[in-house]
C-alpha cells in the first residue's frame, strides 16, 4: 500500500505579486508535486474574465494575500480535506491570512522562508523579497495562536534540503492522520501475567479520538471453525503461505487451521475498517485451534493489517507510527527488548517468537516456517502440534528506528531510539536481529526509568525527525536516545 497525504500549499505575498513571487511559487510547487505519496492542493489563478473565488480554489494571483482570501482558501482547503499545510512567504508575505488558514484548519503546519535574490536594478536600490523578515511575522502569528509548527529553514526551491523537509513533513503528517481517529482492534484479553500491556481506553479517546473495537477470541475461533476446508479463501491463504516459505517443517493440519483463523482475523480487520489490531497469542488459540499464531501476525502485517502481539494495544499504536512514518514503503517488526549480547555490550537482541513479515528477511531463501519445539527442523513433522506456526529468519541489516508509545496519568510519551542491525552467522529461534546502539546502558536505563515496557515497534530507516515532528503536533513528550 502506498500511503497518501494531501498537503495544502499557501504561497503568501504582500501588496504586489511580482515575477519573483510567481517564479518561487511555481518552482516550490514543482518540488512538492514530485514527492511520492503527496497530493498538493493550492489556489490557482482565476481565469481571465472571471471573478476569483478563494473558497472555490481561485484567487487573483494563484497566491494568497489578505484576510478575505485567507478565509476563503481555508474554506477551500477544508472542503478538500487537506491533512497538512505548508506556508511560504514568497516575499514579505501576509501573516494574517497565513495564520488564519492554519488557525481554521488545525492540521500540522510547515513554515519556510525563501532566500533573498539580487536587488532590483534601478535608482531605488529596492530588495526583491524580504521573506527573511516576513517569515518572523508569520511565525509569531502562529506562536501567539498556540499553533504548533515546524520551521524548515530558508531555501531556494531547488535546494535538496527543502525537498528533504517536504518529505519529512509529509511522513509526519501521514502519522498524525493515521493516529488521530484510528480504530484499533482488540482480540481477546491480555496474558494473565502481563500487566505490562495494560492501557487506558479513555486516554486514547481523549488524546487521539480513537476507538477500540473489542472482540472475544471465542468469536474468532467460532468464525474460523465455520469455514469449510475447501473454501476458496482458505485454500488461497494456504497456497500463499506455502509460497512465502521456502522451508516448511509444519504439518498440513497446521496450514489448514492457520488459514481459517487468519481469514477470520482478516474479515474482522476489514469489516471494522481497522488501522491496527492487538491480538491474544496464547493460551486459548493453541488450545482451541491447535496452532501458534506468530507467523500469522507477520503475514497480516505484511498485508498492511498491522498486528501487535499479546493484546498490546499501545504497541499497535507504535506500529502505526513506524509504518506511516515510512509512508507504507516498509513493514515494522513488533519486537521484544530481549537480551544484551554476551560479548558486545552495545548489541541487543530485537526478537519475537516468529512474527516478522517475510519481506524483512536477510536471506529470503532461508525463510522457514517452524514449530516452537523444532526450530532446527531436525525433528519429524507431526500433526496436532500446537506449537507449530513460527517464522524463523534473521532480519536484514540496516539502520532502524525503535518506537514505543506509553501513557501514564493522561500524559503521553514516545520513545524514539535508533540503532543498526548487524548481520551474523548464527541460527536463532524465531525472527530476530542483533541491533547495535550507540550506548546500550543509556538506552536500557531510559527504558527502565521512563516506564517503557518490554515491547516496541522497529522499522528500517532513521525516523527520528519524522517522529519528533509527530510529537510536536500531537503534544507528546519525546524521549530520544540516539
Amino acid at each position: 500500500m502506498s500511503v497518501k497525504v494531501k498537503l495544502g500549499f499557501v504561497p503568501s505575498y504582500r501588496f504586489r505579486f511580482s515575477e519573483w513571487c510567481s517564479q518561487l511559487r511555481d518552482e516550490s510547487l514543482a518540488v512538492l508535486r514530485s514527492i511520492e505519496g503527496v497530493e498538493v492542493v493550492v489556489p490557482e489563478r482565476a481565469a481571465e474574465g472571471t471573478t476569483p473565488c478563494p473558497a472555490c480554489g481561485t484567487t487573483a494571483t494563484g497566491a494568497v494575500c489578505g484576510l478575505d482570501e485567507g478565509e476563503g482558501v481555508a474554506e477551500y482547503f477544508a472542503s478538500q480535506k487537506v491533512d497538512g499545510v505548508i506556508l511560504c512567504p514568497l516575499d514579505f508575505g501576509d501573516e494574517r491570512s497565513a495564520s488564519k488558514i492554519a488557525e481554521k484548519l488545525q492540521v500540522p503546519v510547515l513554515l519556510y522562508a525563501t532566500k533573498e535574490p539580487p536587488a532590483i536594478e534601478g535608482p531605488g536600490l529596492a530588495r526583491q523579497s524580504d521573506s527573511y523578515c516576513g517569515n518572523l511575522s508569520m511565525a509569531s502569528g502562529l506562536y501567539r495562536r498556540n499553533i504548533p509548527f515546524r520551521y524548515a529553514g530558508i531555501f531556494f526551491p531547488n535546494e535538496p534540503e527543502l525537498r528533504q523537509e517536504f518529505e519529512t513533513f509529509a511522513a509526519a503528517v501521514a502519522v498524525v492522520k493515521a493516529l488521530v481517529g484510528a480504530r484499533i482492534g482488540q482480540v481477546g484479553v491480555r496474558p494473565v501475567t502481563f500487566e505490562t500491556v495494560a492501557y487506558d481506553e479513555v486516554a486514547m479517546i481523549q488524546k487521539f479520538q480513537q476507538n477500540v473495537i473489542p472482540l472475544n477470541m471465542a468469536d474468532i475461533v467460532a468464525a474460523a471453525k465455520s469455514f469449510a476446508d475447501d473454501d476458496p479463501a482458505v485454500q488461497e491463504i494456504i497456497a500463499n503461505n506455502r509460497a512465502s516459505h521456502p522451508i516448511l517443517t509444519v504439518a498440513d493440519d497446521y496450514l489448514l487451521n492457520e488459514a481459517k483463523v487468519e481469514l477470520a482475523l482478516r474479515n474482522f480487520y476489514t469489516e471494522n475498517k481497522l488501522s491496527a489490531m492487538a491480538v491474544q497469542c496464547w493460551p486459548s488459540i493453541g488450545r482451541e485451534m491447535g496452532i501458534s499464531v506468530c507467523s500469522m501476525y507477520g503475514r497480516l502485517t505484511e498485508d498492511e493489517m498491522l498486528t501487535a502481539c499479546e493484546v498490546d494495544v499501545l504497541g499497535a499504536l507504535a506500529m502505526i507510527c513506524n509504518y506511516y512514518g515510512a509512508m507504507g514503503r516498509i513493514k515494522p517488526h513488533f519486537i521484544d527488548w530481549t537480551i544484551q549480547h554476551r560479548e558486545n555490550p552495545n548489541w541487543l537482541l530485537a526478537w519475537h517468537c516468529g512474527n516478522a513479515p517475510v519481506s524483512l528477511a536477510a536471506d529470503p531463501e532461508k525463510v522457514a516456517l517452524r514449530s516452537r519445539a523444532n526450530m532446527t527442523g531436525e525433528l519429524p513433522v507431526k500433526e496436532g502440534d500446537a506449537t507449530a506456526g513460527l517464522n524463523q529468519f534473521q532480519v536484514k541489516p540496516g539502520v532502524v528506528t525503535f518506537c514505543r508509545l506509553q501513557e501514564y496519568d493522561n500524559e503521553w510519551k514516545m520513545l524514539i531510539a535508533t540503532g543498526e542491525i548487524v548481520h551474523t552467522d548464527e541460527e536463532l529461534a524465531g525472527t530476530w536481529s542483533w541491533v547495535e546502539v550507540r550506548d546500550h546502558e543509556e538506552l536500557y536505563r531510559t527504558l527502565v526509568e521512563e516506564g517503557f515496557v518490554h515491547h516496541a515497534s522497529m522499522i528500517h530507516g532513521d525516523q527520528t525527525d519524522v517522529l519528533l515532528q509527530v510529537c510536536d503536533y500531537l503534544d507528546i513528550e519525546p524521549v530520544v536516545v540516539l
